[in-house]
């Protein structure tokens, strides 16, 4: 029978704790260590004072001298460690407790026991160890039964029984390795610890730096409703949306709102490097809220809060370069008009200042406008200013009541003031009516106003009350029109001719009447009875009783005669009255006849090609040229028929000519 192999034997065996470095200062040995006066030893092992704590180096310096001496904390509470280390400043206890546990005590970290720790691998911001299990022969290695280490007893197929020691890592002797090298931050002991019992070799993350958490930034927060321009579609009636009009892009206020608040900053918490080096958190941003507030708002500190106020009623506006708000009674856009930007605008304020382009087809509807870039859409005005500094390029401005101011080119547009002055410094090929119109140097366009003044008309059609060209010239074979508008007479005359056969027929029955007046105030006795009733009112006579009967009797004689000159003297009182109405109307027509003729003149100081100066009488029942078709206008303007007559055609020379109205 063969001898069954007998099984492994394990045995674990219990050490004696390592003996302590901890000595007196007055017989201190060598390998031992006095500690500092903020470290007392317990029964239940090393306490720090927190309050002894003078400076931040203090509890470093301590560690540095412990690891120094070759010596390391056993049974070291490794958090308490870095707490004391980096977070808590000196004499500072925010629990209330002095005295916090460190560690059991200070021990000899020997030579044979430092060899069996590799370096660290320090990559980025973590380091990592390559755990791998030790063994040791036991006849060999019997100095190292003083530290803890488990004999594992293998036995042989042939019965004979060998001994091989596993030696363990210790991770209190760890934490010292790693400071030597260096990691003296973000241990993982939890992962240090199962790396040491790992039976196979494995390359373990055992330290990591705590990055930085950033604070916030100092933050506005709005406060008054409406303050964000929505872009969302315009509702109208019905239930319907205008996609060319956004339904908010310029905020109105009313005075003291609150338009936004100031929320403070909020500090970051500093993280730290694997080393223990302080890795600081950015300082968040702050900003100071007077510097926001522009004109029209103020600033406001109250208890809960610092509030940026509206100080005047009008128009919040942001400035996204200097992020400035302000309030005014103007609107100021700096973006431009688009249908990406801003949609179609119909806007409600006195003024309104685009600094950006106005693009093809957008609308803008307004009181007075200034723009600063070059306008493509169309404007439309209710009476204020349009001043375009730039150039309107195929667009066109319209203003109900005011004038219209171009400092640049007009070129393929339209400009309609009839109530205004448009003022322009060049226009080509463009339409434009107004009540009167100023033009530098104008190409190609067709032009009605009742007073125009152009330094240069090349090929345009010009109608007007009052024309002054300084140099007419054809242009690519096409020439120069002017047509001078003379008023429809017929309706006046007719009327003042129909007041004057009524003025003549009153006036016959006027003089009718006075005569037969005259003739009743002739007769003897009526003149005797009219002069004594005379004296008698003014009491220059006094009758007797004789007297009185007879001028009774004379009374009954005159007074049918009495009555017929009354009623004579008051219908004369009314036809006088109506006489004088008539001449007043024929006085007032004649004066709009005049008004209406006074002014009509055409000068052209210089031609220089192909020019034709025409008479244009239009009748009233006839549609006015301001109200005719672009196109019906133009060949309107260039057409010859029984409603002109030519006053001159020509290359070169000069002209000028004053209407003179017929008589009446």
């Amino acid at each position: 029978m063969t001898a069954l192999p007998t099984a492994p034997e394990l045995t674990v065996v219990m050490l004696p704790l390592p003996k302590s470095a901890i000595g007196n200062l007055a017989d201190l040995e060598e390998g031992q260590i006095a500690l500092s006066g903020f470290v007392v030893q317990r029964d239940a092992g090393l306490h720090v004072r927190r309050s002894q704590l003078e400076a931040a180096t203090d509890f470093p310096s301590f560690v540095n001298r412990v690891v120094a001496s070759g010596l390391y904390f056993r049974a070291l509470d490794y958090a308490q460690l870095v707490s004391l280390l980096y977070d808590e400043p000196p004499g500072r206890a925010e629990d209330g407790e002095d005295e916090v546990y460190l560690a059991a005590d200070i021990t000899a970290f020997r030579p044979e026991r430092q060899v069996l720790y590799k370096a660290l691998a320090i990559e980025g911001d973590q380091a990592v160890y390559l755990f791998e299990p030790l063994y040791s022969e036991a006849d060999a290695e019997q100095a190292t039964t003083e530290q803890e280490t488990t004999a594992h007893q293998v036995g042989s197929g042939h019965g004979q029984a060998c001994s091989e020691q596993r030696i363990y890592l210790d991770i209190d002797e760890f934490i010292v390795s790693a400071w030597r090298q260096g990691v003296r931050f973000g241990l993982d002991i939890a992962a240090v610890c199962e790396g040491i019992e790992l039976d196979r070799p494995e390359r373990r993350v055992v330290a990591r730096s705590r990055p930085c958490v950033p604070g916030k930034n100092a933050e506005i927060c709005e406060q008054a409703p409406g303050l964000h321009r929505n872009n969302a579609p315009r509702r109208v009636v019905g239930d319907r949306v205008d996609l060319r009009q956004f339904e908010t892009r310029y905020p109105q206020v009313a005075a003291g709102i609150r338009l936004v608040m100031k929320t403070a900053r909020t500090l970051g918490q500093d993280g730290r490097d694997i080393s223990g080096e302080a890795l600081p958190a950015p300082l968040p941003k702050d900003f100071d809220l007077q510097e926001l507030a522009g004109a029209g708002t103020c600033v406001s500190r109250e208890k809960d809060g610092e509030y940026l106020l509206a100080s005047v009623c009008g128009f919040l506006n942001i400035d996204r370069r200097s992020n400035q708000f302000s309030v005014a009674d103007r609107i100021v856009s700096h973006e431009g008009v688009s249908a990406r930007t801003t949609g179609d605008l119909l806007l409600t304020g006195d003024e309104y200042e685009q600094h950006g382009e106005i693009q093809e087809k957008r609308i803008v509807q307004c009181r007075s406008i200034t723009a600063y870039a070059d306008v493509f859409g169309k404007i439309i005005s209710s009476g204020g200013l349009v001043r375009l500094k730039r150039n309107l390029v195929g667009g066109s401005a319209s203003n109900a009541g005011g004038d219209i101011m171009i400092d640049g080119i007009a070129s393929g547009s339209t400009l309609i003031a009839q109530h205004g002055c448009i003022n322009v410094q060049r226009a080509d090929h463009c339409l434009i009516i107004g009540q009167q119109v100023i033009i530098g140097h104008a190409t190609s366009c067709d032009i009605v106003a009742d007073e125009l003044k152009l330094d240069i008309s090349e090929a345009c059609a010009l109608a007007g009350k009052n024309i002054h060209v300084g140099l007419a010239r054809s242009r690519r074979e096409v020439d120069s029109v002017l047509l001078l508008r003379l008023p429809d007479l017929s309706s006046q005359d007719a009327q003042i001719a129909v007041l004057q056969t009524k003025r003549a027929a009153l006036e016959a029955a006027l003089a009718d009447h006075r005569a037969g007046m005259d003739a009743l105030r002739g007769d003897q006795g009526l003149a005797r009875y009219l002069l004594l009733g005379g004296k008698l009112r003014r009491h220059e006579v006094s009758l007797n009783p004789e007297q009185h009967l007879a001028w009774r009797r004379l009374s009954v004689l005159v007074a049918p005669a009495l009555r017929t000159l009354s009623q004579l003297a008051d219908l004369v009182k009314e036809q006088d009255a109506g006489l004088n109405a008539l001449r007043a109307q024929i006085a007032d027509l004649l004066a709009a006849r005049e008004q209406s003729c006074s002014g009509l003149a055409c000068s052209v100081d210089r031609i220089d090609g192909e020019t034709r100066v025409a008479a244009l009488l239009l009748r009233l029942a006839d549609t006015p040229l301001s109200e005719l078709p672009g196109k019906d206008l133009k060949v309107r303007l260039r057409r010859s028929d029984a409603a002109t007559k030519l006053l001159f055609t020509g290359s070169t020379g000069t002209f000028s000519w004053t209407y003179r109205p017929p008589l009446t």
